[in-house]
């Protein structure tokens, strides 16, 4: 059956699309209009709450990105995007599968909806800035973690590189890359190399 995604790059639907890829498991982007997005009925079906990204599995609905991509390696594993919860790696995987939604792209949305909904004259204000500070400063954790090990959880590519490679991508989206530690910066682009990014990042 095929996995039906809802949302299109540069959204959070890319962490969701990247991992299917990963995985190789079918799926069909259905793309959502924003600003138009309460009128669509699939989606709002999937998600009431309008928010992207949003999946249906035959009778499963989910939303949230990085819970779909929980669900996506439980549901359609084994995989080795997901250490088994007895392996040594799998508390740093699950503080990075998180880490990169909470701590990253989460304080991003400020960033997001000033760039591109706020009235001309509110565009750059202290709000923002923060925020996107905040993001910036918390990186030092995953910089941290890649000075001793290949990727986050170990030595292995997990779905929590896929969660913190996402939010990487979008830092450097919005101008921030340029801010970031170039060893950081390395990491990200190698991650943007792989095959199954560049195949969802085209979806």
């Amino acid at each position: 059956m095929t996995i039906t995604v809802f949302g299109k790059p540069p959204t959070r639907a890319l962490r969701v699309i990247w991992m299917l890829e990963e995985m190789g498991l079918p799926y069909e982007v259905h793309a959502v209009q924003f600003g138009q997005h309460l009128q669509d009925v699939a989606f709002m079906k999937a998600n009431p709450a309008g928010l992207i990204p949003a999946i249906t599995d035959g009778d499963v609905s989910m939303a949230e990105s990085v819970a779909i991509m929980e669900y996506l390696g439980a549901r359609h594993g084994p995989t080795p995007l997901v250490p088994e919860r007895d392996d040594p790696s799998y508390p740093k995987y699950v503080q990075f599968l998180h880490y990169g939604e909470a701590s990253l792209a989460a304080p991003l949305n400020v960033v997001v909806m000033t760039r591109f909904m706020a009235p001309e004259d509110q565009k750059s204000n202290w709000g923002a800035a923060a925020a996107a500070d905040m993001c910036l400063k918390r990186t030092t954790l995953a910089l941290d973690q890649l000075s001793r090990t290949p990727f986050l959880a170990g030595e292995t590519f997990t779905a929590a590189d896929i969660s913190v490679g996402y939010s990487l991508y979008i830092m450097d989206y919005l101008g921030l890359g340029e801010r970031l530690d170039p060893k950081l910066s390395a990491w990200s682009a190698k991650l943007q190399d792989r095959p199954a990014f560049k195949r969802a990042l085209a979806a």
